[in-house]
């Protein structure tokens, strides 16, 4: 395939991600003003990045944004946050920066997929077609939820068509099929460089292999781990089973000290650090899928996996290729990662999902794949089964981006905010320092701050707040007895209110006014 074709392809394959962002930008309420965060969970890294611009001492790491004080350790590093801090430091909004960066990712990954295809089907008439399922197919979790929600009144939902959300996690946001994740600008990122890993390795660049696993490593924990644990359970198996000699022992080397280096920093060293290990305990979340939507969403390519051993004859022929071995291995593993609840206390086993099952499923599957595409191809009378048949595999993904893009916009959050809060955010910008310390009610300002201004929000992200109860009840406490917490001494305190959720406080603390318009106030106490 040519640069030329594979770039045409990748681009009308990245379509519904420009639909969603166009959606975003032009489709909703007049009294809303887009920001660019498509997600809310987008906010957690256009914050990171803002904390390069606050640490005036180190321009390398940076510091938790949610832990509410400037003094907090600077032991995270991020490379793309080190981008996202120059363009801030342009002047460039966080929002539109953060949109761009992710059609461009998710564009990046589309093509890396394009170009793994033709790499192991080089000869294939209908790449174009396999490229569509590759990138947009899926499961049957939509039709699924639909005949649930029909079936059972206890699971009807208020709109018909929301129904396609209950066989899929989180509204479908968790991503189990592998084009889902790309409407988030980091997990297209992650999934570029975990694709262009598998793409280097099929091409035997193993010095390359070893830059981007690294690169990927340091930019995400859990995608990170999901590597190169894969990579070094089949490298185990190529190396000491099948004695391939193709693949240099010094790359297996090279990925085990990755490895370790990956131990070290997310499990040892930042947990060195009491105000991370705070962070981490509350990491240990049972966030689990049940096996009743594993089936919906991965009964297509597993029937496919199945059908390619039925096509071998035998389970040796199946296994024949290094290449075989290591998609079958990458999505065994990213399974029992997304169940290691089995095995040990869970860490947020569904974030090992985001795909990487289905797509190493779908990988090793191709044969079977190939094979059925060109049968009902051939067979003219059959062409209906062949179209329904498509329909299906792509139907997850076609409910869910239609359920999208249906209608506009009109309640505020923090990819649509209203001007009151966008004034508010615009004067903590302008006058806040990293001194200032945000207290009070006005939750989704807490949490926008940190992108926008240089004060610090004692309660902020529901995850990444230390101790967010404990918080919580000491803020309460304050607003009825204006008694500081010790951790408040010395910091310069803006009491933000939202008028629309009324809050009892003493009127002491009411005394100076910094701020105010129809929907919020400030006081400095």
């Amino acid at each position: 395939m040519k640069t030329k074709d594979a770039i045409k392809i990748s681009f009308l394959l990245s379509l519904p991600i420009l639909f969603f962002v166009f959606h975003h930008y032009f489709i909703h309420s007049a009294s809303l003003s887009p920001t660019g965060i498509t997600n809310n969970e987008n906010t957690l890294y256009l914050s990171y990045a803002h904390q390069y611009l606050d640490n005036k001492e180190n321009f390398v790491t940076y510091s938790n944004p949610f832990d509410g004080n400037p003094n907090s350790p600077s032991i995270y590093f991020q490379p793309v946050n080190l981008l996202f801090a120059f363009l801030v430091k342009l002047g460039i909004d966080p929002g539109l920066y953060f949109t761009l960066f992710g059609i461009l990712m998710a564009f990046a990954c589309i093509y890396t997929g394009v170009k793994l295809l033709h790499h192991l089907l080089p000869k294939t008439k209908n790449i174009n077609l396999i490229a569509l399922l590759f990138t947009w197919g899926g499961g049957i979790t939509a039709i699924t939820g639909l005949l649930v929600s029909f079936l059972f009144a206890s699971y009807s939902t208020p709109q018909w068509t929301d129904g396609i959300y209950i066989a899929d996690p989180a509204n479908g946001w968790w991503g189990l099929n592998w084009g889902r994740s790309l409407f988030l600008p980091l997990e297209a990122y992650y999934h570029f460089l975990f694709l262009i890993s598998i793409l280097f390795i099929l091409k035997e660049k193993w010095v390359a292999t070893l830059c981007t696993s690294l690169f990927l490593s340091i930019s995400h924990p859990f995608t990170g781990i999901e590597l190169l644990v894969i990579l070094n359970g089949w490298l185990f198996i190529e190396k000491l089973i099948f004695r391939n000699r193709k693949i240099p022992f010094w790359f297996w080397i090279g990925i085990f000290i990755i490895t370790l280096f990956h131990i070290w920093y997310y499990l040892i060293y930042l947990n060195k650090f009491p105000e991370h290990k705070l962070l981490f305990s509350q990491y240990t979340l049972e966030w689990t899928y049940s096996l009743f939507i594993a089936i919906p969403a991965y009964c297509i390519v597993a029937f496919f996996a199945i059908a390619n051993l039925k096509l071998n004859n035998s389970i040796a022929k199946a296994f024949d290729s290094s290449h075989q071995r290591l998609f079958f291995g990458w999505a065994v593993i990213a399974f029992l990662l997304s169940k290691h609840e089995w095995f040990i206390k869970p860490m947020q086993p569904i974030h090992f999902t985001r795909g990487y099952i289905w797509a190493g499923l779908f990988l090793f599957s191709l044969p079977s794949i190939l094979y059925y595409i060109n049968y009902f191809q051939k067979q003219k009378s059959l062409k209906w089964v062949f179209y329904i048949s498509i329909f299906i595999f792509l139907s997850d993904n076609l409910f869910w981006t239609s359920n999208l893009l249906r209608g506009k916009n009109d309640v505020e959050w923090e990819g649509h905010i209203t001007k009151e809060t966008k004034q508010v955010l615009r004067f903590l910008s302008k006058t806040s320092t990293p001194n200032d310390l945000i207290i009070g009610n006005a939750n989704l300002v807490n949490y926008l701050a940190n992108v926008y201004s240089k004060a610090n929000s004692w309660v902020s992200h529901p995850f990444n707040t230390p101790e967010i109860e404990k918080r919580n009840a000491e803020m309460g406490q304050y607003f009825q007895t204006g008694v500081k917490p010790k951790e408040w001494q010395n910091r310069h305190l803006l009491l933000l209110l939202n008028k629309k959720d009324s809050l009892k406080i003493l009127p002491s603390l009411e005394t100076q006014k910094k701020f105010e318009n129809s929907t919020y106030v400030i006081f400095t106490p």
